[in-house]
């Protein structure tokens, strides 16, 4: 049924352009005076009809590009932590809030952490204290070899080149603490890979201000299971 159906699909074709072939050639002849012999409409025909099948192959020969979903969670390399960190600013309250969550590399629960600040802070001050918050969290849990991930590249950047900004002391703060692990370092990942820390960083605007610290349960809503959507 299939190879008889793309037969007819080929004769409609086919029929279609010869038509049109002839009632070009009828135009030319009729305004320009150009006449073309049958011959010539039927091989413009049959060229025309090659180019398109070619094309129509090559579009079916086009490989389907996959494209892969982030994970929800990035483990670390084997005998690490993995604390990923955000922050957040609460639109009606003006606080700003920092959130840390330690998983180790199996993806289970080692610790978290929120500050609740007073006042409004931009952005990126707060995200440069979310890294602060991590080293905390990790002398908490007495983690020695420990892997940071913030979903601000330019933070990121400014741990690995320095700064002179507005947070140029926090960075600093970090950089010297680093004498305090075997490893410690930090990495960028996308926003769909650090879901946790940016809930428990917007929910922690309602809690008191300070620093709120969870080491034996997790906080609702973080550390469900490794495998679900965070």
């Amino acid at each position: 049924m299939a190879s008889y159906y793309d037969k007819d699909q080929s004769d409609q074709t086919r029929v279609f352009v010869t038509l049109w072939a002839i009632w070009h050639a009828r135009r030319k002849a009729i305004h320009e005076q150009e006449y073309r012999s049958p011959l010539s409409v039927h091989l413009f025909v049959e060229k025309f009809i090659e180019d398109l099948n070619q094309s129509e192959e090559g579009r079916r020969r086009q490989p389907v590009v996959a494209h892969a979903a982030a994970p929800a969670w990035i483990p670390p390399p084997q005998g690490m932590l993995k604390i990923n960190v955000d922050a957040g600013v609460g639109k009606n309250s003006g606080r700003g809030t920092v959130a840390a969550v330690a998983r180790d590399s199996n993806g289970l629960f080692q610790g978290a952490s929120a500050v609740v600040y007073p006042g409004r802070m931009d952005a990126e001050t707060l995200e440069a204290l979310a890294c602060r918050e991590a080293v905390s969290l990790a002398l908490d849990v007495g983690a020695r070899r420990v892997k940071v991930a913030s979903d601000c590249s330019n933070v990121i950047a400014s741990l690995e080149q320095g700064t002179f900004g507005v947070y140029a002391q926090i960075i600093k703060d970090i950089n010297e603490s680093r004498c305090s692990f075997d490893v410690l370092s930090f990495v960028h990942e996308c926003r769909l890979s650090n879901k946790e820390a940016h809930r428990l960083a917007k929910s922690s605007v309602l809690l008191d201000q300070g620093r709120h610290v969870w080491l034996l349960e997790p906080p609702a809503g973080v550390c469900n299971l490794v495998t679900s959507e965070v």
